[in-house]
């Protein structure tokens, strides 16, 4: 019988999929679930791939990962094993807030950003931890799902501004959820490994 060749996106999920898989078996065995360390930083940048790399000292990283552990708290004592499509409006708004405040910590004028650990980077780390609540904001999930257009990319075909999108992401995902009755893993996946409209980069 012959197998089904996969495409290079489908591949890739493979491959990271084991990476991610590897990073929520080290987060369900630490003592202290939420404390985040450098090693939390190594696995999510082994996850994500790319270029970016983490140049600072360990005590530094880990005094300013305390800030992102308390909201990791927060979002955990309020929403524990809900699933995004579970929430009502009221719960999309607080969990909103929860995490664009986390976001916020990666800002670059703020005491709290680490170098090489950007807001995509972060979303990776949030969904490792709420799987079923946090997807995770990414080039090809914006561009398939339609959230963002030829002018919101670079020439480098990265999205400008990529937080501006977060929320959008969010909302359509929980309705999709609703909808198809899909996790938003499940949902992640279909648009990842969708072809993308070459088309998107025409005035790039």
């Amino acid at each position: 019988m012959n197998k089904i060749k996969k495409n290079s996106a489908e591949t890739k999920w493979d491959k990271s999929s084991i990476s991610f898989k590897n990073y929520q078996n080290y987060i369900n065995k630490k003592e202290d679930k939420f404390k985040l360390t450098l090693i939390d930083l190594l696995y999510i940048s082994n996850f994500k791939g790319g270029n970016a790399t983490t140049h600072e000292p360990e005590d530094t990283i880990e005094e300013k990962l305390k800030f992102y552990t308390d909201i990791l708290i927060k979002i955990d004592n309020k929403f524990k094993d809900k699933e995004l499509a579970e929430l009502n409006n009221n719960e999309v708004e607080e969990l909103w807030i929860l995490i664009e405040k986390i976001c916020n910590l990666t800002n670059k004028n703020l005491k709290t950003k680490i170098d090489g650990f950007s807001v995509s980077y972060l979303s990776a780390l949030l969904n490792a931890y709420f799987t079923k609540l946090i997807p995770i904001l990414d080039r090809r999930i914006l561009i398939n799902m339609k959230l963002v257009e030829s002018k919101d990319l670079y020439k480098s075909k990265q999205v400008k501004d990529i937080f501006t999108f977060y929320k959008s992401l969010i909302l359509k995902m929980k309705k999709e959820s609703e909808t198809t009755k899909q996790s938003i893993r499940d949902i992640d996946y279909k648009y990842f490994i969708m072809q993308i409209d070459k088309n998107i980069y025409i005035n790039n």
